[in-house]
């Protein structure tokens, strides 16, 4: 009875070493499976991360492929335009015609020695006595850098028949800040930041800026059930000051006019009484300027910059119409000569802008987006 009162005892005793010892097993196979798939886990994530970088290398060769490419089409645009028969050019919309001006070498070196004469100036205008247009301004490194450009033109007096070589000489946009500079042709627009009419309206338009910096300041400091008030008013000064700036946008637009060479009937005497008194119809119809040719008279056809333009005319890029080509051909225009030839060339510092590098002293034609839609009027019958 002993013996199997012993053998009744060491059963359960050998039986919990047993369940035991599949315990531990369990626990370590547990624990290999975590390690496993932890490791997998971990190599997963190498992979999804290593796929990420080579998606993310790849979009951006892709990428710097494209701009390769762009950059590319750029400059084959800058060298095309650049060429000396394309130096000025454009499509005519109502003669259906596209007229040219070519650079010539004898326009390249007036330009050359235009810009060495102004290296040696203090002063980009012989009529500044007050200092304000001095040259050094253009060569700064961080807003440096001027496109300017010669006309050649060939005038006859209303007493002989021999013609006369002149020059006339413009700047791209405006000269550090200044739009007009003694001895140089001209803006197209009539509404520039120095007229009356505009500063009026900034006024206007910067007052409506410091209240509504005013209101936001209160609201900040407001009780929240009144800061929805004040909230609305801002809303309300903002809408008024876009469409305020909108409007101020479409006037200097309408105050561009844009002469050509085309020309029209003669006019009697009666005729320019009529255009007198008509003087003040809106600039964006068609407006006429009256000049002595050869004791004959003609009209010169001035359109609005909307009018002429060739493409949306809704979408005109800003700058459109302030080169120095345009401004050439109207001042050669109005003042009845004909152009011969142009040159345009860089002046300041090399710099890289958006159609590529500029450097001084080098050639190029005008522009491809804001000077080729509306050069097509302004060459309309020069070659006459």
């Amino acid at each position: 009875m002993q013996r199997c009162v012993v053998a009744r005892r060491s059963c359960p005793s050998s039986s919990s070493a047993i369940i035991e010892k599949n315990k531990k097993n369990n626990n370590n196979n547990s624990r290999h499976r975590f390690r496993r798939s932890s490791t997998a886990v971990r190599n997963n994530d190498d992979n999804n991360n290593n796929n990420n970088n080579i998606n993310e290398n790849g979009r951006n060769q892709i990428n710097l492929k494209a701009n390769e490419r762009a950059n590319e089409r750029r400059k084959q645009a800058v060298i095309e335009l650049s060429k000396r028969e394309e130096a000025c050019k454009g499509y005519c919309t109502r003669c259906g015609k596209t007229h040219t001006l070519e650079r010539t070498r004898e326009a390249e070196e007036v330009a050359k020695a235009l810009l060495e004469k102004l290296r040696k100036q203090k002063s980009v205008s012989d009529d500044d006595e007050s200092g304000q247009f001095l040259v050094e301004d253009v060569y700064d490194q961080q807003t440096g850098g001027k496109m300017i450009g010669v006309l050649l033109c060939e005038t006859t007096t209303t007493t002989t028949t021999t013609s006369e070589r002149k020059v006339l000489k413009a700047f791209s946009g405006q000269w550090m800040g200044e739009w007009v500079v003694p001895g140089w042709c001209p803006p197209l627009a009539r509404l520039t930041h120095d007229s009356l009419e505009y500063i009026e309206e900034r006024e206007k338009i910067e007052n409506l800026s410091e209240e509504i910096k005013k209101l936001e300041k209160e609201a900040s400091w407001s009780s929240p059930g009144s800061s929805g008030t004040a909230a609305s008013a801002v809303t309300e000064l903002k809408t008024k000051r876009k469409n305020m700036s909108r409007a101020l946008l479409e006037r200097i637009w309408d105050s561009y006019s844009l002469p050509s060479f085309r020309k029209e009937r003669k006019m009697s005497e009666s005729d320019d009484d009529d255009n007198s008194n008509n003087s003040n119809s809106s600039s964006r119809s068609s407006s006429s300027s009256s000049i002595d040719i050869k004791n004959n008279r003609r009209k010169l056809v001035e359109l609005n910059i909307r009018e002429c333009y060739y493409g949306d005319a809704s979408k005109l890029p800003c700058g459109c119409g302030d080169c120095a080509a345009p401004k050439l051909l109207a001042e050669c225009a109005r003042k009845g000569w004909k152009p011969i030839a142009i040159a345009e060339t860089w002046m300041g510092p090399n710099v890289k802008r958006g159609a590529g590098l500029r450097e001084e002293g080098v050639f190029y034609g005008a522009c491809l987006e804001r000077c080729r839609p509306i050069l097509g009027h302004m060459l309309c019958d020069a070659a006459l």
